[in-house]
């Protein structure tokens, strides 16, 4: 059974070394009002390295349910958005598309690793999910309003199913990743 600190050099490699990667996840955040996890948000990912991503949006609002949002730097310095015959660009520092750049496994895992830096973290467990095999990371950030984070990583390939974030109040957010492709993308694959 590998430590946790292990474990989470194991899944930074495998991510640093997957070249291309798609993956459809659920995203669920707390709601301000409520203090409830609100409504279930569907995405699709494609990813190429170093920076090419495509998101779909399966499942979010009715507005956004099918918006396709691209960024291909090479072809194009603005992040580019359509729905139907509707287009749009956004500067990539736009606040309004924040989190499209939030979404790739190379942030997600830099991300972790800046909450894991000094954290308590209990021993890694293996158990079932989905019908797979996981190890169940979990760890108590040290100096950061997320006081826990639940990790769950396919025994096999290393790649996430599962990442709760948890504070004072209870679970803040939920990554939930329901499948994985590992498809030969291009550069030419991230444009309209």
């Amino acid at each position: 059974m590998p430590t946790p600190q292990q474990l989470m050099q194991q899944f930074a490699q495998k991510v640093a070394r997957t070249r291309a990667y798609r993956y459809t996840w659920e995203f669920q955040e707390r709601d301000a009002k409520t203090g409830k996890l609100g409504e279930k948000q569907v995405y699709q990912l494609e990813f190429l390295q170093p920076h090419y991503r495509k998101m779909t949006i399966i499942q979010r609002d009715l507005f956004s349910n099918g918006a396709v949002l691209i960024y291909n730097p090479d072809a194009d310095p603005k992040v580019q958005a359509r729905k139907g015959v509707i287009r749009r660009e956004y500067e990539p520092n736009d606040p309004e598309i924040q989190r499209f750049f939030e979404t790739d496994l190379g942030y997600i895992v830099k991300d972790l690793q800046r909450l894991f830096r000094g954290a308590k973290a209990d021993a890694v467990r293996r158990a079932q999910h989905r019908q797979r095999e996981v190890f169940t990371l979990r760890f108590a950030p040290a100096n950061d309003p997320v006081q826990r984070v639940d990790c769950l990583l396919d025994v096999r390939d290393l790649m996430p199913w599962r990442i709760e974030y948890a504070d004072s109040q209870g679970v803040r957010s939920l990554r939930v990743f329901t499948e994985y492709a590992f498809p030969t993308l291009k550069p030419d694959d991230f444009k309209f």
